[in-house]
C-alpha cells in the first residue's frame, strides 16, 4: 500500500476516534462516501493503528464478600462479578483487583512471600507502582522441574521487587527432588537455607489455590509425578497452597511428595500474618474450601460465582 493512501487512512482514524467527528462530516471533507470511511476505519484496525481497550473498575458484591468474610473469620473478602463467560478474562479481572490493593499491604522494607502458578502469572501484569522501597520479595517454594513451563515465578517476584523498589529472591532448587534425603540435605544449602528462613520471616504471603488435577502446571512440568498424584489422592487431598497439599477439612496430607518437596510448610505458611489467597473457577471450590477451613487464607480475592459455591458449602 501506497504512503499516501496509509496517511490517508491514519487522518481518517484520528479524526473519528481523537476529534470524535461524524463519518459523515469525514467523508466530506474528504471528498468520500461514508462507507468508504467505515473500510478505512476497519482497515486502520486490521493494520493495528487501533487499539481498542475496555477499562473499568473492577467492583466487589459487598454482601456475598460480607457474608463470606463473616462465615470464615476473614479480615477482607473481594468477590469479582463475572463480567465475561471466558475462565482467563474472569482470572485477570480477580487479579487485577487483588494487584490494585497489593500497595495497601506494604510498607517501606515489607517483606512478601509470593508463589507460582497460571494464577500468579496472571498476576503479574497487573502490578503497578505500589508507593514503597526496599521491599523484599521471596519465593516460598522451588522452581518446576522443568524450566520450558511458565510458571510466572521470576515474572511475579521481580514486578513486585521493581513495583516496591527494592530486591527479589529465588529458592535455588527444584520444588520437588528425587528423595527425602537429597530434599533435606538441600534444605541445608546456605543460599536455599536462607531464603527459606527469609520466607518464614514474611509478613505478607501471596498465592493462588490449586486443585489436585492432571491439568496443572506442578503435573504438566513433572514436579508433581503420577504416583504422587494417585498417593495424593487415595489420601483425599483436595488442592494446595505454595505446593503444600491438604484434605477438604484443611488439614495437611503426609506424602511422598510433600517430603520430597522443598519449600514452607502448611503449618509455617499459617503463621505468616497476612496471607493473600487469589482464585478463581469452580473447579477451584473443594480446594478453596479446604484451605479456608484450614487457616491459610486471610485475605481473599476470588470471582463471584466461586464465591457463592464456597458460601453454600
Amino acid at each position: 500500500m501506497k504512503n499516501d493512501k496509509i496517511i490517508k487512512i491514519i487522518r481518517v482514524a484520528k479524526k473519528y476516534y481523537e476529534s470524535h467527528m461524524d463519518q459523515k462530516i469525514i467523508a466530506q471533507e474528504e471528498g468520500i462516501s461514508v462507507s468508504t470511511v467505515s473500510r478505512m476505519l476497519k482497515k486502520a484496525e486490521e493494520m493495528g493503528y487501533i487499539k481498542i481497550t475496555v477499562e473499568y473498575p473492577v467492583l466487589s458484591n459487598e454482601e456475598l464478600s460480607d457474608s463470606l468474610k463473616k462465615r470464615y473469620g476473614l479480615k477482607k473478602v473481594f468477590l469479582v462479578p463475572k463480567l465475561s463467560g471466558t475462565p482467563i478474562a474472569v482470572q485477570e479481572d480477580v487479579c487485577r483487583a487483588a494487584a490494585k490493593d497489593l500497595s495497601s499491604y506494604l510498607k517501606d522494607g515489607s517483606i512478601i512471600g509470593t508463589a507460582w502458578g497460571r494464577t500468579m502469572k496472571s498476576f503479574a501484569n497487573y502490578i503497578s507502582d505500589l508507593g514503597v522501597k526496599n521491599v523484599k520479595v521471596v519465593q516460598l517454594n522451588g522452581k518446576t522441574n522443568l524450566t520450558s513451563v511458565p510458571v510466572g515465578a521470576d515474572d511475579l517476584s521481580q514486578a513486585i521487587a521493581r513495583a516496591g523498589c527494592g530486591e527479589a529472591y529465588v529458592i535455588p532448587a527444584p520444588v520437588a527432588v528425587d528423595s527425602a534425603e537429597i530434599a533435606d540435605m538441600l534444605k541445608q544449602e546456605r543460599n536455599i537455607s536462607a531464603a527459606l528462613t527469609l520466607g518464614r520471616d514474611c509478613q505478607i504471603a501471596l498465592f493462588g489455590i490449586g486443585n489436585l488435577s492432571r491439568n496443572t502446571i506442578l503435573y504438566h512440568s513433572g514436579s508433581l509425578k503420577e504416583e504422587d498424584f494417585v498417593e495424593l489422592e487415595k489420601k483425599g487431598a483436595v488442592g494446595d497452597v505454595c505446593t503444600c497439599f491438604f484434605n477438604a477439612s484443611g488439614e495437611a496430607v503426609s506424602s511422598s511428595f510433600s517430603r520430597r518437596r522443598i519449600s514452607l510448610t502448611l503449618e509455617e505458611l499459617k503463621k505468616i500474618p497476612c496471607k493473600i489467597g487469589v482464585a478463581s473457577g469452580l473447579e477451584k471450590k473443594e480446594a478453596l474450601h479446604g484451605a479456608l477451613l484450614g487457616g491459610y487464607i486471610d485475605i481473599l480475592y476470588a470471582d463471584e460465582e466461586l464465591g457463592k459455591e464456597i458460601l453454600n458449602y
